[in-house]
């Protein structure tokens, strides 16, 4: 997710020099070459030098975001007259990393920091050139490819439903003709406010974990943008002022979490199957079921970074936490850097969260569908309630291709109320006493007679999951009924 959008804001400035060489935006492209350039090499050398001082770890996706984010809304600016002005925006954006944070996560998005904190005290801020007219197609093709990247509409359509509905109020109640407030609304939208809304509202770090929370930070970002463009008309900030009122309101809804984990044994549990014991640097509760972005900074990384998300594979009743990964041939420089740690190496975890977890009824009769390691989250939930000694009516259909894939085997078939049914793709061992071919409509209705009476929870490789989910509304269970929990970016269908 990260990468797609450094290179997305990486087009919208070749778009723009490509737009100005072109005279078709009145911006130099001399100007806008060297406000990118210099905001992105600023951004990094002050990340550096904070991560110096404060002694940790550096991710040089985060100040390049911020830095190409700060290009496309200061400026284009001119060199050498507005160096200093330059460098005091990427120093405030990097300083609030650093210098507030609660819990050791940041609280406020950089950028959005950077332009409110030098409009406050250098009275100059951002100009929002980015929002011509000419850069919106790139701007709303850009921004659909990541909301469809990192599915968070519930963010982006109730933030505009509230700024359209009160556009509408407003061009009505000043008396505007019909034709006037039509106008007044599209002009709106082909704005800098798509900008925003794809590329700063959604960012992961300093929004909320959980959909519902997600919805109210997306109401409260709105509400607090019309407020202040209401209350105090003069202030030509309120939307980076908003996000920054919606990021507080962040932190305290779903507390911030970022912490250090060290390696204390690592397994290899299947072919290619490595199971990773971390001790935290401080205990934390979590649910049986969420996930927490794990961050591994390693030399030469590929264009997916350094950053993934890995469900918790332990309970919450066991005293380490647990992340399974399944390695390929060809893995990513992340999972090749995680593959070689040695006992006491560490990582960083932070922005837990998740809703993939049991339901608060405990007579809820539930089917698990996991898809090769997508049998994680399953994991966690059945230890927990194992250990809690909590008997719960499950019944466990579990894809692999091979029958030496399966791991965790041993507990679901011990922990009562669980009954597991395995299915196998590509082979048919000799006594193979389990099911044989794909899960299908057949396979659940002969397995589970009783499937309109449960919740079903499905996880694995994204087209997998997508996958159930019309194949469990084809059998008549509404959205409600089904739970997922998927992996961007595999494949294949059965593993992660």
């Amino acid at each position: 997710m990260y990468r797609l959008i450094i290179y997305f804001l990486l087009v919208l400035v070749g778009v723009s020099i490509l737009l100005s060489v072109l005279k078709i935006i009145q911006f130099s492209p001399i100007d806008i070459t060297f406000t990118s350039f210099y905001f992105t090499f600023a951004c990094w050398v002050i990340n550096k030098i904070f991560a110096k001082i404060f002694k940790v770890g550096t991710n040089l996706e985060s100040s390049l975001i911020t830095g190409l984010i700060l290009s496309l809304i200061v400026g284009p600016s001119q060199f050498p007259n507005d160096l200093l002005f330059l460098t005091a925006v990427a120093a405030l954006a990097m300083a609030s990393k650093y210098l507030i944070v609660w819990k050791s996560k940041h609280i406020f998005n950089p950028a959005a920091f950077g332009a409110v904190a030098s409009a406050v005290i250098l009275g100059h801020g951002a100009s929002w050139w980015i929002g011509v007219p000419q850069m919106m197609p790139v701007i709303i093709l850009g921004g659909l490819l990541i909301m469809k990247k990192i599915h968070r509409w519930e963010i982006v359509l109730p933030y505009l439903l509230v700024i359209l509905v009160s556009q509408i109020i407003g061009a009505f109640g000043m008396g505007l003709s019909l034709e006037t407030s039509l106008q007044s609304i599209f002009y709106l939208f082909f704005s800098s406010l798509l900008f925003f809304v794809f590329v700063m509202l959604p960012e992961p770090l300093t929004s909320p974990p959980t959909k519902n929370l997600r919805v109210l930070f997306a109401l409260v970002v709105g509400f607090s943008g019309i407020a202040i463009q209401t209350i105090f008309p003069n202030i030509y900030y309120n939307l980076e002022l908003s996000l920054l009122i919606g990021n507080m309101f962040a932190a305290v809804a779903s507390p911030q979490f970022r912490q250090v984990f060290k390696l204390k044994k690592k397994t290899e549990i299947a072919p290619g199957v490595i199971e990773f014991h971390w001790e935290p640097f401080t205990k934390f509760n979590f649910k049986a079921g969420q996930y927490l972005e794990w961050t591994l900074p390693h030399k030469n990384p590929d264009s997916r970074g350094v950053r993934r998300d890995f469900t918790i594979s332990s309970s919450p009743t066991e005293n380490f936490i647990q992340l399974t990964s399944k390695f390929y041939e060809k893995p990513s420089t992340f999972k090749q850097a995680l593959r070689v740690l040695e006992i006491g190496d560490e990582i960083i975890g932070s922005r837990l969260g998740g809703e993939f977890s049991l339901p608060e009824n405990k007579d809820q009769k539930l089917v698990f569908i996991a898809g090769g390691i997508g049998v994680t989250p399953f994991r966690s939930m059945i230890k927990y309630l194992s250990d809690q000694g909590e008997v719960r009516d499950i019944v466990l259909l579990y894809s692999n291709k091979l029958k030496k894939d399966i791991v965790y085997k041993e507990l679901f078939d011990r922990v009562k109320g669980v009954r597991p049914v395995y299915v196998l793709t590509d082979e048919k061992p000799a006594g193979w006493k389990g099911r044989l071919g794909f899960i299908d409509e057949k396979m659940i209705k002969e397995e589970v007679p009783d499937f309109k009476e449960r919740l079903f929870y499905v996880s694995g490789p994204e087209p997998m999951v997508e996958a159930f989910e019309k194949m469990l509304a084809g059998m008549g269970l509404p959205k409600a009924q089904i739970k997922r929990d998927y992996f961007p970016g595999y494949t294949d269908t059965h593993q992660r």
